[in-house]
């Protein structure tokens, strides 16, 4: 799971006021990591390399949307933090004191 830096509130408040979209991208993190525990509990061969021949369609077809789930798991962490530092710029540790 990606998960949010902890930050202050009033931090997360100036976050969601600059960027309200955020809010919306966390709660899809959240039900992407929902969807792929269900799938998980309910396909527990998926967490192992061995794969039964022929592999039932339900198993095949969860194990692509787990995957496309951390893809785009990845995608809403590269836009949070494209966000965030437009907002926030990190500190150029290039830069003197």
């Amino acid at each position: 799971m990606v998960s949010a830096d902890p930050a202050p509130a009033n931090l997360e408040r100036r976050l969601l006021a600059a960027a309200p979209e955020l809010a919306t991208l966390a709660l899809l993190d959240t039900a992407l990591d929902v969807c792929t525990a269900a799938l998980m509990a309910e396909h527990p061969t998926l967490d192992h390399d061995l794969r039964p021949d022929p592999e039932p369609p339900s198993l095949r077809e969860a194990r692509r949307l787990i995957a496309a789930a951390h893809r785009l798991r990845c995608t809403v962490a590269r836009y949070r933090n494209a966000v965030i530092d437009s907002i926030i710029p990190r500190r150029d540790d290039t830069e003197p004191f």
